[in-house]
């Protein structure tokens, strides 16, 4: 049995958690803009579906300098703290960014450079402040023996306010439609919750003074510095190996602003249903991540590695799903599930589309947490320590890279099969028993070969769960999910 812990460790994981726990908050609270941006993109900056692919994927571009933060974060003291400083600092010009993103839109400016620069400023300041929360997660949940259950409790408060978030983003964007508030109230009420971070940070953030020293060159300490961490990367397996399997996992050629462009034009989708479905999956993700906590806590004979090829499962049980999204309304599985469902009431207002697109968002939503909080714990025990701000920050960077790479790679892909020389390839493919939607639509037809596209890279996470499994066990490294928070007294 654990030892118990002492009034001390406990009040210092409880200020920790402030500290730790806010900025993910905040960082879900962002997704207020989500539903309202992809109108904006869409009626507002009148892009088409590849190139609202590839704005919506590049806005978030702030996220890839996580590595840089880190460094800075590690080597250069503000006001002599490494961490609480530029915790508080980059929090309130988060405030100034998205103010400043309201004032644009208020002034009616329809530049899609211009707001692709300033959504990326804004979101630089929630991956610096991210970097220092994460630093400060190592650090201090090795101490405490703790990574696991910190971990756990970040994504679990992100979840939180991510499906308020989304679900009240989507009722604003209603009263956008009807004219009632504009887009700039919706950015000035997302400039608000960064303030309290601010706020938590400068109350909670225990940190010693640094010693000044005197300075070298900048660009020597920063090359030097990326080149240690660099080194230290290639010579830790485990994280190259992490970094490989999250590539896979996350990575499949994305068009998710060209299908819900597809959804709002073809399958009638509202502001209001976007809100709902995309609120849903966050609380689909809240709860998987209550249940990952709780069967942690309480099936211990279940290793991590088990986890995420139940994940995997998951993804491969749910694939036929997302054809629906696809089929007339006359098509045989539409009477196949009406035989089975035939008095299933849908929510006022709402077609079948936008109930299956619900059904597939709260079912995917399951496949989610242990694929991403296992390695992120992982990471969290093999990370040094002395490089806790940039190791741990170039692992979270490298899935926002992917998430971003995804959206451009899906982007080019749909501009590519849009092509009149790949009309042969379609046809071939309208013809063959692949196209389960039985469509002569070039539209439909590409949306349909994403889904067989995302099917394959889920299926080639597989082997590199298992590589990484044997070098955990050659180094003979024990993941404990739960952390010591089992035998708190």
């Amino acid at each position: 049995m654990a030892k118990p812990r002492s009034s001390k460790d406990r009040s210092a994981i409880n200020r920790l958690r402030w500290v730790i726990g806010t900025p993910y908050a905040v960082q879900g609270s962002s997704s207020l803009v989500e539903v309202p941006i992809l109108y904006f993109i869409k009626f507002v900056l009148e892009m088409g579906d590849a190139g609202g692919q590839l704005f919506n994927s590049l806005r978030g571009g702030g996220w890839l300098v996580k590595p840089l933060w880190g460094w800075i974060s590690d080597r250069v003291p503000l006001f002599g703290y490494r961490r609480k400083s530029w915790f508080i600092l980059m929090a309130l010009l988060a405030v100034v960014f998205w103010l400043l993103n309201a004032a644009l839109a208020a002034a009616g400016l329809r530049i899609p450079m211009l707001f692709l620069v300033t959504f990326n400023l804004a979101f630089a300041t929630y991956a610096f402040v991210d970097v220092v929360c994460d630093a400060i997660m190592v650090t201090q949940g090795r101490r405490l023996r703790q990574v696991g259950s910190f971990v756990t409790f970040q994504w679990t408060v992100l979840a939180a306010a991510n499906a308020a978030a989304i679900y009240a983003g989507g009722r604003l964007q209603e009263r956008v439609e009807a004219g009632e508030i504009s887009l700039a109230l919706v950015f000035v009420l997302t400039a608000l919750p960064p303030l309290f971070t601010a706020a938590v940070g400068f109350r909670n953030i225990e940190e010693e003074k640094v010693v000044a020293k005197p300075r070298s060159g900048a660009r020597r300490t920063l090359r030097q510095t990326l080149g240690g961490a660099w080194t230290g990367l290639l010579e830790n397996r485990t994280i190259l190996i992490l970094t490989v399997f999250l590539f896979f996992w996350k990575f499949s050629p994305s068009v998710g602003f060209i299908e819900r462009s597809y959804l709002i034009d073809v399958r009638g989708f509202e502001p209001a249903s976007f809100g709902s479905i995309l609120s849903a999956g966050s609380v689909t993700f809240l709860v998987s991540m209550l249940t990952y906590r709780w069967v942690v806590r309480h099936v211990r004979w279940i290793a991590w590695h088990q986890y995420l090829y139940a994940m995997v499962a998951i993804g491969v049980l749910s694939f036929p799903l997302s054809f629906f999204l696809y089929l007339e309304p006359d098509h045989a599985w539409w009477t196949t599930v009406t035989n089975i469902l035939p008095d299933v009431d849908l929510p006022s207002g709402w077609n079948r589309y936008e109930a299956f697109r619900l059904l597939t968002e709260v079912v995917l939503g399951f496949a989610t947490i242990p694929a991403l909080i296992v390695p992120l714990t992982i990471a969290g025990e093999t990370v040094k320590i002395e490089r806790a701000g940039m190791g741990y920050a170039f692992l979270m960077s490298f899935t926002n890279l992917t998430n971003m790479f995804e959206g451009m790679v899906g982007a080019g892909l749909y501009t590519l099969l849009s092509w009149p020389g790949a009309q042969p390839f379609l046809a071939a493919f309208r013809g063959s028993p692949l196209n389960i939607a039985q469509t002569s639509d070039e539209r439909t037809l590409i949306l349909e070969l994403f889904v067989y596209t995302g099917l394959l890279f889920t299926l080639l996470t597989i082997p590199f769960i298992h590589v990484l499994r044997r070098e955990l066990a050659d180094r003979d490294i024990e993941i404990d999910l739960v952390g010591e928070e089992k035998g708190a007294g």
